[in-house]
C-alpha cells in the first residue's frame, strides 16, 4: 500500500513536469511588434457559371520585388486552404507585392467555359504592390479577372 502512494506520486510528479510553459506573447494574437505591421489578406474567391466546390485557393506568396515576383522568389508563403477566406501576416514596415492563385478543377470544357485559360487546371492570378506601415494594419482583398 505504501508503494501504491509512492508510485503515484512519482507519477503525478512527472505528468506535473511535463506541461508547457505559456509565453505570455501567445495569450494575446493580436499583440503586433512595435518593427512590423498587420496584413489582413482576404482571399476571396469570385463567382463564376462554375460549381463553387470545384474552384480552389492554391497559393498566397509575397515577394520583395516585381521580378522576384515574376520569377517566382518568394520570401514568404501562406499555407492556404479551401475552408479559409482571411489571413493575417505580420511584415516589416515597406513596400512589397502579392501573389494570389486559383484553378479550376472541373472535367470537359467546364473551367475553359469559365474563362480559367488552358481548361481544368487552369490558373488565374492576382498580384500587385502594397505597402505595410508599422503599427497598421493593411486589408488587401483579392480581385481575379
Amino acid at each position: 500500500m505504501k508503494w501504491n502512494f509512492i508510485i503515484r506520486l512519482l507519477c503525478l510528479g512527472l505528468l506535473s513536469s511535463c506541461l508547457p510553459s505559456i509565453d505570455e506573447n501567445e495569450l494575446d494574437p493580436l499583440k503586433v511588434p512595435e518593427d512590423q505591421g498587420t496584413l489582413e489578406f482576404r482571399f476571396t474567391l469570385p463567382v463564376y457559371d462554375i460549381p463553387p466546390k470545384n474552384i480552389h485557393r492554391i497559393s498566397l506568396g509575397f515577394a520583395y520585388t516585381a521580378d522576384s515576383l515574376y520569377r517566382k522568389e518568394f520570401f514568404k508563403k501562406v499555407n492556404v486552404s479551401d475552408f479559409q477566406e482571411v489571413y493575417k501576416v505580420f511584415l516589416p514596415g515597406a513596400d512589397y507585392y502579392y501573389d494570389a492563385v486559383i484553378t479550376c478543377s472541373c472535367a470537359g470544357d467546364t473551367c475553359l467555359n469559365g474563362a480559367f485559360p488552358g481548361g481544368r487546371y487552369g490558373m488565374k492570378h492576382d498580384f500587385d504592390k502594397f505597402n505595410i506601415e508599422n503599427q497598421k494594419n493593411t486589408v488587401i482583398e483579392t480581385h481575379f479577372q
